[in-house]
Order: structure tokens, then sequence, then C-alpha cells
């Protein structure tokens, strides 16, 4: 059975294709990325951290103001002390209703800067919340680059299966024209009908690809389910020359996690500190005024009176908790020291991985490039060779194939190429947010 041509259903399928992308929202890289971490959840649960950690702050310096409070009573006694002198009077020692009403404040004069360092562990703290906030948004940003270049990829392979669609349409067209002339077969007919619908179903999978990653994206960037983006942005092969050694220094001071291990430093030799005041001297002072009634000459009269005090205290032995306190908080130190090393040991791996990634995927491309053009002239010389009788329809869409596989294997390339290209830039360190494409 003869297919019927299907170039006029591809065309409405483009047709309709360039109708709904009129109506498609643009995206640069750099709004794709913002849009996502506006909306990310894990990004607004690192800046809940932050706000948290902003609020320790303020409870830690609380300690450093005077500390005023009130504090009223009353007592109901059944039995008071009282009698009668002669020729004196009726004396009363004690009231059956006891009023206070006190107001003090206390206030540490000197605490060998045990409350100076815990402000500090707050700020640290905080310090080390804004980190691993960037990491979160910066993970995230470099996560979501291959949704945006995977649509561009997509995008790319589906036109040259487009090309490819038009162009074994028009030759079947004119094989069909041919065969009912008598002067080709039934054979190269179908052929041709199924090497089209094979691209045809292959286009297909390449729109479902896109529209999965459409909704990935809106999942983490919260917008609905099935709306719909057009990437702005290309699809290029830029090679890349960099040096391993400048690059791991770069990461080294630039990337959020090396930025996470120095403030962990800072806060394990805080700690350190900390932990040192442990069996040193304290100064408190404290003032109190206060009403109360139960005073003598007149026990139920309230009198005011303020009492003011200077207490030192001094931990002479402390069963040697202060000194096991400081040998932990050194062993702490010591696994982040060993943990830093380790970071930087692996910024530098990353580097070099990202170089040697870049540098097969480059050979890779120059091989692809020869693959193409040879493709080409080998499509050429079978087109005119089946004209010419001299060739089969099988070696004309063998050498058809040929050609598209090495055209789709090259977009491949490149975007894998783009891809390794913003992954050193992640081990460099280099802020993806702020930058909006590699270097």
């Amino acid at each position: 059975m003869i297919r019927r041509p299907r170039w006029t259903i591809a065309a409405a399928v483009v047709l309709m294709c360039a109708a709904g992308l009129q109506a498609q929202e643009k995206l640069t890289l750099r709004q794709f990325i913002e849009t996502a971490i506006s909306n990310s959840a894990s990004v607004q649960i690192a800046g809940d951290a932050v706000a948290g950690a902003e609020s320790k702050i303020r409870e830690a310096k609380s300690s450093l103001l005077p500390q005023v409070g009130f504090v009223s009573s009353y007592t109901r006694m059944s039995l008071t002390q009282e009698f009668d002198i002669p020729n004196f009077g009726h004396f009363k020692f004690s009231a059956p209703n006891s009023y206070a009403l006190r107001l003090g404040a206390t206030e540490p004069l000197f605490t060998w800067g045990r409350l100076g360092k815990t402000v500090e562990l707050s700020r640290i703290g905080r310090d080390v919340a804004e980190s691993g906030a960037a990491v979160t948004a910066q993970t995230l940003a470099y996560q979501i680059v291959p949704i945006f270049y995977g649509v561009l990829y997509t995008d790319a392979s589906v036109k040259v299966l487009d090309s490819t669609l038009e162009s074994l349409n028009k030759r079947l067209a004119i094989i069909q024209e041919r065969f009912r002339a008598g002067l080709a077969s039934d054979f190269d007919v179908s052929l041709l009908s199924v090497q089209i619908s094979g691209l045809e179903s292959q286009r297909l999978d390449f729109l479902n690809n896109v529209r999965k990653l459409m909704m990935t994206y809106n999942r983490i960037a919260g917008r609905p389910v099935e709306s719909e983006f057009v990437p702005e942005g290309t699809l290029a092969f830029e090679p890349v020359t960099a040096d391993a050694g400048a690059l791991a220094a770069e990461a080294a001071a630039n990337r959020p996690e090396a930025r996470v291990i120095a403030n962990q430093r800072r806060l394990a030799q805080t700690q350190i500190d900390l932990a040192s005041t442990g069996n040193k001297p304290n100064v408190l002072a404290s003032f109190n005024y206060q009403f109360n009634n139960g005073y003598l000459p007149d026990v139920t009269q309230l009198r005011g009176y303020w009492t003011a005090s200077l207490a030192v205290s001094y931990p002479v032995f402390d069963g040697h908790r202060t000194s096991a306190q400081v040998a932990e908080a050194r062993i702490g130190l010591k696994t982040v020291e060993e943990q830093a090393a380790d970071l930087l040991r692996g910024f530098r791996l990353e580097v070099e991985q990202a170089l040697a990634d870049l540098k097969t995927l480059e050979q890779r491309v120059g091989v692809e490039r020869a693959k193409i053009d040879h493709a080409e002239r080998a499509l050429r010389i079978a087109d005119e060779r089946y004209k010419a009788g001299l060739m089969s329809m099988t070696d004309l869409v063998e050498a058809q194939d040929a050609l598209d596989g090495a055209r789709l294997n090259y977009l491949q390339l490149i975007f894998e190429h783009v891809l390794a290209r913003y992954s050193l830039d992640k081990a460099a360190g280099r802020n993806i947010i702020t930058g909006g494409g590699p270097s």
C-alpha cells in the first residue's frame, strides 16, 4: 500500500509549534536562574536559617546588658507575734498580711571574655548560615543549567530532523511520481516512508524531552507545571584554555564551600577560647530597690529601701572539667583543619577532571566535524549515483542516516562541551548567579 505524502502533516505540526512559541515566555539564562532561586524551597529554607542565626546574635548580646526584673508578692500568715507590755501598750512584731515589691538589676562586670566569645560564636554561626545559603543557591544554579541548555540542544536537534524530513518528503514526492510512471519500485517508496516515520518518531521523542525538561524546571522554580518558555541563548562551541593551578587557587579563594570551612575554623578556635574561660573569675554587680512591710515600729507600713552588692566568684577546682573541654575543642579544630585540607585537594581534582573532559570533548568535536564533511560529500555522491541508476535507494538512505547521525552527534558534543565549561566554572568557584555564563 502506497502511503500519502506526509509533508503536509509535518508542515502543519511546524506551524502549530511556531504559533505556540509566540505565546511562550522568553528567558535568558540569568532570568532562568534568578526565577528558580527566588522560588526554590531549599533556598528559602537556607534563608530562614540565616534569619534564625541573626536572632541568636541578638540573644547572645542580651547577656552584655543589665538584666532588670520586677517581683511582687503577698503572704498571709495565720500566726503573728504580738503582745502587751503593761503601762507601755500593745506591740506587733509581725503583720498577718505581708507585701513585697522589688525592682532589681544585675550586670556582669567581668567574665574573662566569656560573654564576648559567646557573641562571637553567634556571629560566626550567622556567617556559616550565610555561606550555607550561598552554597545552596550556587548549587541550584548549576543544577538547572543543563535544563536550559538541554532545551536548546533538543530544539537544535529538532531543526536538524526537520531539515532532513523536508528533504526526504521532497524525495518521496518525486519517487511517488516516478512510481506512478513505472520508473521506480514500490520498495523505494516504502523505504523512504519508513525512514520518514522513524525520523518523525525521533522528533516526537525530542519534543517530549523538551516538555519533561520544562516540567522539571517549573517544579524547581515554583511555576505552573505546564508553563512553557523559550531559552534565549545559543549552543556554541568555544574552546577553553586554562591553567589548573590558577583555577585551583581561584577555587580556594572564591568557592562558597571554602568560606564555609573557613567559618567553621573560626568557630572551632572561638570554642577553644570560650572553653578556656571555664575556670576563670567572674565579677557580678547587682542593685535592688524594694518596698516591704513588717518592719518596726509599724509592721503594717510599707517601707522602701535599696541594696547593692558586688560578687566575685573564682572556681578553685572544677574537677578538670575546663581542661577536658579545651582538649575536646582542640580536637574539633584539628578535624576542621583536616577537612579544609581535603576540601582543597577536592577542588584541585574537580578542576583537573573538568579540564580533562573539555580537552577530550574538543578533540571529539574536531573528529565529528570531519565526519559531517565526509557524510555531506557522501550524500551528494549517493544522490547523484541514485539519479544515474548506479546506486540503490537503500544506499541513499544509509548515506542520509550517516549525515543525520553525524549532525546529531555534533550537537550532542557541543551540548556536553557547554556543560563541561560550566562544570569548570563551578569547580573554580565562579558565581554563575551574577555572571550568567561560562568564561
